[in-house]
């Protein structure tokens, strides 16, 4: 009886800790990611509000076989406000200037190989 009991309180301790994971694990604001196996030149974009002295975080993930790969954040006047450098994987971050709407893009130049990018409130 005292082992189920003891069983029955680790499987409690399990689920809560899971369920406070995952309630509090961060919620991108916005993720792209392609895979292209012949040379592609393509552009994609996602949108994100962000507020002044807001911290991001960028999580990028690429496996270049050839081509170019250009990561961008810009805001609404279309300035670029920061670009990822070129790695296998990196994690950045950046505080963003001003209450604006940015916008990350993805810019592939002859590009065969795959990428991953996200982009998380980092506060």
């Amino acid at each position: 009886m005292k082992k189920k009991g003891i069983i029955a309180v680790v499987v409690v301790v399990i689920a809560v800790a899971v369920g406070v994971y995952l309630l509090a694990r961060p919620k991108p604001l916005g993720s792209m990611h392609n895979s292209y196996s012949e040379q592609t030149t393509a552009v994609s974009d996602i949108s994100f509000f962000g507020d002044a002295n807001q911290r991001i975080r960028f999580s990028f993930r690429s496996d270049i076989v050839c081509g170019e790969l250009d990561i961008i954040l810009s805001d609404s006047a279309g300035n670029e406000v920061c670009m990822l450098d070129q790695a296998d994987e990196l994690e950045k971050l950046f505080t963003l200037n001003s209450s604006d709407t940015y916008t990350l893009t993805a810019r592939c130049t002859d590009f065969v190989g795959k990428y991953d990018v996200s982009v998380y409130k980092a506060d």
